[in-house]
């Protein structure tokens, strides 16, 4: 006998309907699919991307005769910012008007490096004008000649409130804080003093409230003892330099009048003097005896 053949089972929906709706879709993200409505016909994609492609090419050209007529004449091929400034929008909370941004415009004859240059000097200037009004709390305004006049900056809520209470914590430790116009008042005084000082009588002479060394006086009490000369803490390096050259300079004038006279310009030194056995040790026992009687000295004064 002969090998028996299954037949195909059919596992899916065995209703027509439901099988027509499975059908349809399966259809329905294909390109032949029928309307949806009958009374309606779709555009076809492929015309749609015709039409768009065509829109595209008109932008294109009508960007390229706006070009050539913005580059004809004088101005063809130079640099102008104008072109990329967009509008500024003002966010909620702002109270201040935003100031103007700077339009730059490539010169005749001018080259991009000095154009780019000349564009880096002016916003680097603005950056430190900007630096100068913030710290002083002034403003900068130019009119149309070109002349610079300072004002007085309009205070800031939020910096005003904070300068308050670091007045209130510095108030309570007994520090008061001068605000930058008393600041500047006082500098301007003192200004003004060292000019009339140096117009009566220029910058080396002294003012007439000057100390002299005759208000500086040690007071020294009865009885005290000075076991030492005063020291000083300070180098006078500057000094000893004047006084290196001015010795020199001394030296030399007396072996040029040793020369004049016919004495020689050769100064020698006193040879050291040779002391005997026995005045040594007259000059260790003498100092022997002054050291004991310090220390004496110093033992009494303790014990006191």
């Amino acid at each position: 006998m002969g090998r028996k053949i299954k037949g195909s089972k059919h596992h899916g929906a065995k209703d027509p309907n439901k099988q027509r709706e499975n059908r349809e879709e399966k259809l329905k993200v294909k390109v032949n699919n029928r309307p949806k409505h009958d009374d309606e016909q779709e555009m076809p994609k492929r015309l749609m991307q015709l039409m768009q492609h065509e829109q595209h090419m008109m932008q294109h050209k009508q960007q390229k005769k706006q070009q050539k007529s913005m580059n004809k004449g004088d101005n063809k091929g130079l640099l102008d910012s104008s072109k990329y400034i967009t509008k500024q929008e003002r966010l909620p909370g702002m109270t201040r008007p935003l100031r103007p941004v700077p339009v730059f415009r490539q010169k005749q004859g001018e080259s991009k490096k000095s154009f780019y240059y000349r564009m880096h000097q002016t916003i680097q200037g603005m950056k430190k004008q900007r630096e100068y009004e913030s710290e002083f709390k002034v403003e900068l305004q130019r009119d149309q000649m070109g002349n610079t006049k300072v004002v007085e900056a309009e205070p800031d809520e939020l910096e005003e409130i904070v300068d308050s209470h670091k007045k209130k914590k510095l108030a309570k430790k007994g520090i008061v804080l001068k605000s930058k116009e008393e600041k500047r008042q006082l500098r301007r005084e003192r200004e003004k003093k060292r000019k009339a000082r140096q117009k009566r009588g220029g910058t080396n002479k002294q003012p007439a409230d000057a100390k002299d060394f005759d208000d500086f006086e040690d007071k020294q009490v009865f009885g005290d003892t000075v076991h030492a000369p005063p020291s000083l803490n300070f180098k006078m390096r500057n000094m000893e330099e004047k006084m290196a050259g001015k010795a020199s300079s001394l030296l030399l004038a007396q072996k040029l009048s040793k020369k004049q006279d016919g004495g020689g310009g050769v100064v020698k030194k006193a040879k050291k003097e040779h002391l005997s056995m026995a005045k040594k040790a007259m000059l260790e026992k003498e100092r022997q005896r002054v050291v004991e009687a310090y220390r004496a000295l110093k033992a009494d004064k303790i014990s006191f």
